[in-house]
């Protein structure tokens, strides 16, 4: 092989030209004619700003000028029409002038900088927005991309520093110290749990006495677990091989849309063929017993939902129960296949469809479920968007046709007698109708610390529940201070979102995971036995927190009640008269308030809740304390027989400004002038407003969850006979507000439980 030369030769022939391949010197042709055409064409966009940028700043000016021009002319002060031109007109012409002067040395400082800096820093703030902007709306995530981009500037600024300078000199030194300083504080700041921004609330509630039994120990029947399914599902062997007894599949293709070919794929089957899978625990014993269907929300398709309630399912079963968790995790979202359209209402239909499935078992003889399952008395369970598909799949169970799309036909009627939402979502309408139930009993978990649905968009839930009058029905909430989302399901976690955006969710302040899922154990088996079996001796569990407290971890709690039983004087959603209710016969006044208006209840996002009530604000700005006054028409509590065995009840919530438990005086006058009255912290004191930081960045969690508090109503009962007077002769009711110095309240649903 010749050598080559430097001039393209040989070295043994060094004056003959080697040739190039026709191939590459067409390839080199055509390189440099795009190149010359891009320069050309740069040249000709560089001439044409050269020669049009006085014109086009002229023109910004101009119209910048005009709107100012507009906004006086448009601006009524009563000055007269010419000071209220100057008014506007002078500050922006100032402001249209000086303005470039001040933006000018910082554009010029950035000119310096170098341009692949430039590039690169403003790529990936961009491209770091993309990422972010497909979990999180980009409005929420920019201040967070600013920080996080920002944290690597500094430090890697200082590194690259010291290694493009004399490393051993003091300033390179320090740079290197200050930028390993930046890399180990913004390490810590992602990996550590968070912190505790506020204290916990000091309420001194005293455990009241509640004669039964503890509902979260486990029971007295052995347990049988076992699984029912498709029996081909290549993602979950239990439900394939691994199942009991096979089930059939069901096409959904009318109730739900956007499946696609990758969840084809993934799962082996389309939206045409959708197992029939899940898991049962029932007891090991005689007789027939309550069905309690358990459906998770929406989590990584992915990571398998329905495990995550086994704790629920063998506690259950322990105590005298058919609990069953469904297998739904086919309709979630996946971060590569999407999500699903509908998917509530496939989720709440297919729930439906299980009682079906039931019902089969129930009748084969070749069975264990022969003759096992008492359908007359059923739950629906759900969490999160699982919540609301509960009570969809409820108001279903009473429907002959899907209201989104009448073409598909309903023939359940099932006995459902309770429903239990943890931290349901409440998005989804029917018709473009909220989702509202009737006569069904009612239980609502949600916690403070909720990463993922911020919002206690339960409560929605919970109002638009009404009892007709006929049955015994009753609803409950509980709101937890320091439960998040996961911790309800043991494989969700304390994880509320996925990465990386789990990284900035604050946890230090979150109960433990045992503890959280020990006030589901308490609540849920509670209320089962209470609304399913009949044991009464749970109800005041589900009225007063307080007579639960020796079975739960130590925290804050708040929780409604109201039942068939309530008999309403003012929910305050009636009209804007401050004096007026729901009845002619009980008018309102307030005396020495600083506030008296009626207004809604707004969320932590400040959305509107649906629910309206009375403001009160009250101070020590009077030297008698400030008063709220229902006045009865003469013989009303005689009228409506109201007797020491009903009780008066109200709720009411603490304003953000209310960092501590407060109390005050219920009083009750006659109409010969007789007076009683009692301390509203004799049954429970109104608990303060629970602040919470749910993110490790301030400004992260304001854009992504809002307010730090959020209003929550607790429900206040007292007996009438806690009144030394004759209740047919009372004539006035009061809130006397002398026992906290200053307070802003909410209140609502005032009314007599009979």
């Amino acid at each position: 092989m010749a050598l080559e030369n430097k001039k393209g030769g040989s070295l043994m022939e060094p004056n003959k030209q080697l040739k190039q391949p026709i191939e590459i010197k067409k390839k080199k042709a055509v390189f440099l004619r795009v190149k010359k055409r891009v320069l050309s064409a740069w040249n000709a966009v560089e001439d044409f700003f050269r020669k049009a940028w006085k014109g086009a700043a002229a023109g910004a000016f101009f119209m910048l000028l005009f709107f100012v021009a507009l906004f006086g002319i448009g601006l009524k002060t009563g000055l007269g029409p010419a000071v209220d031109f100057l008014i506007v007109f002078i500050p922006g012409v100032l402001a249209a002038a000086l303005s470039p002067y001040i933006l000018y040395p910082i554009i010029i400082l950035i000119k310096k900088m170098n341009n692949r800096f430039l590039a690169i820093v403003l790529s990936s703030v961009i491209l770091l927005v993309i990422l972010f902007s497909q979990v999180r709306a980009a409005y929420q995530i920019l201040p967070l991309t600013y920080v996080i981009i920002g944290a690597g500037i500094l430090a890697g600024g200082a590194a690259g520093y010291w290694w493009n300078s004399k490393r051993t000199k003091p300033f390179s030194v320090i740079m290197l110290g200050f930028g390993l300083l930046c890399c180990a504080g913004f390490a810590l700041w992602v990996w550590s749990p968070g912190f505790d921004r506020y204290q916990p609330p000091v309420t001194d509630t005293v455990p009241k006495d509640l004669k039964a039994e503890d509902p979260s120990k486990m029971g007295g029947y052995e347990v049988k677990t076992f699984t029912y399914g498709s029996g081909t599902d290549k993602r979950r062997p239990q439900f394939a091989e691994g199942a009991e007894y096979e089930t059939d599949s069901l096409n959904a293709s009318l109730v739900t849309g956007g499946w696609n070919k990758y969840r084809t794929w993934y799962w082996g089957f389309d939206r045409t063929e959708l197992p029939v899978n899940g898991t049962v625990w029932m007891p090991d014993g005689a007789g027939k017993f309550p069905l309690v269907l358990m459906v998770h929300g929406n989590h990584a398709m992915e990571d398998f939902s329905d495990e995550g309630y086994a704790y629920l399912g063998e506690l259950l079963a322990s105590r005298g129960y058919i609990a069953v968790s469904l297998d739904e995790n086919f309709l979630n979202t996946s971060s590569w296949s999407g999500g699903l359209n509908n998917e509530i209402s496939t989720r709440a239909w297919m729930m439906l469809k299980h009682l079906g499935q039931f019902e089969e078992f129930h009748e084969s003889e070749n069975t264990e479920l022969y003759n096992k399952v008492d359908f007359d008395n059923i739950a629906l369970l759900g969490h999160s968007r699982g919540g609301q598909a509960a009570a969809v799949a409820t108001e279903f169970n009473k429907l002959d046709r899907y209201p989104n799309n009448g073409m598909v036909t309903f023939r359940f009627d099932y006995k459902i007698k309770s429903v239990i939402s943890i931290a349901p979502t409440d998005y989804f309408t029917l018709g473009e109708k909220p989702v509202q139930l009737e006569d069904v009993n009612y239980l609502l978990l949600h916690g403070s610390y909720d990463s993922d649905v911020s919002e206690y968009s339960g409560d929605r839930q919970y109002d638009g529940l009404t009892f007709s009058g006929k049955g015994e029905w009753f609803k409950s909430s509980l709101y937890i201070h320091g439960a998040n989302h996961g911790q309800f399901n043991t494989v969700w976690g304390d994880n509320d979102t996925s990465l990386p955006m789990n990284l900035f969710i604050n946890k230090k302040p979150l109960l433990e995971g045992e503890e959280q899922r020990q006030i589901a154990k308490t609540y849920i088996s509670g209320f089962l036995d209470a609304t399913l079996k009949g044991k009464e001796e749970y109800r005041p569990m589900f009225q007063d927190y307080s007579y639960a407290l020796k079975w739960l971890p130590d925290t804050t709690y708040i929780n409604r009640y109201s039942d068939n039983r309530f008999q309403v004087i003012n929910d305050f959603e009636n009209d804007y008269d401050l004096v007026t209710g729901n009845s002619a016969e009980v008018t309102f006044k307030a005396v020495r308030l600083r506030s008296w208006k009626e207004g809604v209840l707004k969320s932590r996002e400040n959305e509107d809740r649906g629910n309206h009530g009375v403001y009160l604000k009250w101070d020590e700005s009077y030297s008698n304390p400030g008063k709220f006054q229902l006045e009865f028409s003469e013989d009303y509590f005689r009228k409506e027989t109201v007797t020491k065995e009903d009780v008066f009840t109200f709720s009411a919530a603490s304003m953000d400004s209310m960092k501590e438990a407060s109390d005050f005086t219920i009083r009750v006058i006659t109409k010969d002038g007789k007076a009683s009255e009692v301390s509203l912290g004799e049954a429970l004191k109104l608990a303060p407003a629970l602040h919470i930081q749910q993110s490790k960045t301030v400004f992260y969690q304001k854009a992504r969850y809002g307010n730090s508090h959020e209003p929550v109503l607790q429900t206040f009962r007292i007996p009438f006979e806690k009144f030394d007077v004759p209740i047919e002769n009372i004539n006035t009711i009061e809130f006397v507000f002398d026992q906290t110095p200053e307070g802003h309240i909410f209140l609502d649903e005032i009314g007599i439980e009979r």
